[in-house]
């Protein structure tokens, strides 16, 4: 039986009302009906199974966009960060992020959120103590003392915050509320680390607040410790940890946040699954399942399945870089023992869209041509897909991960029919296909109408790169220097943080070249020139662009004169931010490109 189907009899068998041996209580008696079946569900996964989750939409945009997957649990944050505290961006910011969950369970996922609470007393606080990211202390002692301004404040915080958790109430969406998280680390306000009891006293009353008087009965608790209690090296200190612990009657599911960090004796997650992380928490809050809510990436997924520990989830808080290398990425969400979201089941919902992905061609991928073939994995949780179309986005190539809905719908909304495949496998040919750079998607309805959109993947069509895969050098970041031609739009070069710098690659003999694509993170290059040189020293001007502004990065596509040339070398002269150096996914070299409607010429 696969995964997808063992999920699916789960949850088919816990909607009609078959619970799994030893369900999790909840603390709350009146969860809803759609809560207390993701619940049921994730207590049917503990020890069998793990689920993948991350942090952000863009970082689920970017799993899905390297995997062609979602992740089955998607973290984002209730508070508006942007100061006034409840000013007008403020409020647009919470908003924005109430929407997002609202999307992720409609979509068939499952929502986690945490809340970066600012300083109650300071309209341009931020939740963090020291300087120069903190704004300094506040009294718990006095938070949880009603009659005191720090207790007006922090009930104002929690009944304003209410209402946006209310909206998702009204929506049917179960939120996996993760409050005051990293509650022992000693860098957020909320942390009291002479009485740490004072803290648990505020976890007991946000619950009362909000479950007796507010009756947020799709919130499921729960609690985060941090990768170090207090002060000092030792990372146990478990006596200390369980003073903070509100008591096993207001926490749903328990877990750590862990980063991998060698003073503190946690490993490198390609080593580690973090056992040692997952007894201090059994001792904090015995007897509650356990996950894994923050970390730098997912711990090695095949220890896992050997031995464990069995989190319930790991939630890696960003994307890409060495952290979280898009290698990683594709080993972990494409795991047979993590769960992503189109192997959930449905949990309640009335129906949700068909899970899609494109499987053929590959993102990034060059494809001879002039045949393509064109092939997608569809399903439906609770009905039938009879057909998957194949669409041609009107664009160049961008970094599609880093665009919100609004963005991509629109792009979507004007693409056009190159095929259409009918069962499994859906499989189609995309036959006389003009050389050029194309981004594909593919489209699926469920029986009752309900459609999905799947991963776009970006291919270049008879052409060839004469610059993949070959030696590359660069003025900083050598290190990274080879990504810039490894062919993998989600690895980069990325230099130091100053101006100029440069990128070159040796096409291994004369060729000629009549043209290039830089695809940019947004780290990108506002001033840069192309150059071409026979010999790495001497270089000639082809391509100048003074005023890039592009803030997502996305591509150039450069056509210039052909000449022959063994090396090209972009030089940038000036960065196009304030926060980065140069980074590059790709440098990419071509005898020519073709005129077309879409591959955009550079600035």
């Amino acid at each position: 039986m696969s995964r997808r189907l063992q999920c699916a009899c789960l949850g088919a068998a816990m909607l009609a009302g078959v619970l799994p041996a030893e369900a999790i209580e909840p603390v709350n008696g009146d969860l809803i009906p759609e809560a207390r079946a993701v619940l049921d569900y994730l207590q049917g996964v503990y020890g069998k199974q793990t689920l993948a989750g991350v942090s952000g939409t863009a970082n689920a945009e970017a799993v899905r966009t390297i995997t062609g997957r979602y992740p089955a649990v998607l973290a984002v944050d209730v508070s508006g960060w942007n100061s006034p505290t409840w000013g007008r961006s403020y409020r647009g910011v919470a908003q924005g992020y109430v929407d997002q969950a609202k999307a992720w369970w409609a979509a068939g996922g499952i929502v986690t959120m945490q809340f970066h609470w600012k300083n109650p007393l300071k309209p341009d606080g931020r939740a963090w103590v020291r300087p120069p990211k903190g704004t300094g202390p506040f009294d718990v002692g006095k938070a949880v003392t009603p009659g005191t301004a720090e207790h007006e404040a922090v009930m104002r915080d929690l009944r304003l915050t209410a209402e946006y958790l209310r909206q998702l109430l009204d929506a049917r969406v179960p939120v996996l509320w993760r409050p005051l998280h990293e509650i022992d680390g000693g860098w957020f306000w909320w942390t009291d680390g002479e009485k740490p009891e004072n803290t648990a006293a505020l976890w007991r009353m946000m619950f009362d607040y909000y479950v007796k008087d507010r009756k947020l009965h799709n919130l499921i608790w729960v609690y985060s410790a941090a990768l170090k209690c207090l002060q000092g090296k030792d990372v146990e200190k478990i006596e200390t940890r369980k003073r903070f612990y509100p008591g096993a009657r207001y926490v749903d599911i328990s877990g750590i946040d862990i980063y991998a960090n060698s003073y503190y004796g946690w490993g490198d997650y390609r080593k580690d699954t973090y056992r040692r992380a997952f007894r201090i928490m059994e001792q904090v809050s015995p007897g509650k399942v356990l996950a894994l809510c923050e970390s730098g990436a997912i711990p090695n997924p095949d220890m896992l399945a050997a031995a464990g520990p069995p989190w319930l989830y790991c939630l890696p808080w960003f994307v890409g870089g060495k952290a979280n290398s898009a290698d990683w990425v594709r080993t972990c969400y494409t795991h047979r023992h993590l769960i992503t979201r189109d192997e959930l089941p449905a949990l309640g919902r009335r129906n949700t869209p068909p899970c899609v992905r494109m499987t053929s061609p590959a993102d990034g991928a060059g494809v001879k041509g002039p045949a393509v073939r064109l092939q997608a994995e569809a399903h439906d949780r609770d009905g039938k897909v009879p057909k998957v179309e194949f669409r041609l986005l009107p664009s160049s190539w961008k970094n599609w991960f880093l665009r919100d809905r609004q963005d991509r719908a629109e792009v979507v909304g004007k693409s056009i029919l190159i095929g259409t495949a009918a069962g499994t496998p859906f499989s189609c040919s995309w036959r006389s296909v003009p050389a050029g750079f194309y981004n594909l998607i593919a489209v699926a309805a469920d029986d009752k109408g309900a459609a999905a959109e799947s991963n776009i993947v970006r291919v270049a069509v008879g052409m060839e790169n004469l610059a993949l895969g070959r030696a590359v050098r660069a003025s900083s970041g050598e290190e990274t220097a080879s990504l810039a031609t490894d062919g993998d739009f989600f690895t980069a070069w990325s230099s130091k943080k100053s101006d100029p710098q440069w990128v070159q690659v040796d096409l291994g003999s004369p060729r000629v070249v009549g043209g290039v694509v830089l695809l940019w993170s947004k780290a990108y290059a506002r001033s840069y020139s192309v150059q071409l040189s026979t010999d790495a020293n001497q270089w000639a001007d082809v391509h100048s662009c003074q005023s890039k502004r592009d803030r997502l990065g996305d591509s150039d596509a450069i056509r210039f004169a052909p000449a022959t040339a063994r090396y090209v070398r972009l030089h940038a002269t000036q960065r196009g931010t304030t926060w980065g150096g140069c980074s590059l996914y790709e440098l990419q070299a071509y005898e020519s490109i073709p005129e077309g409607k879409w591959p955009s010429s550079a600035p």
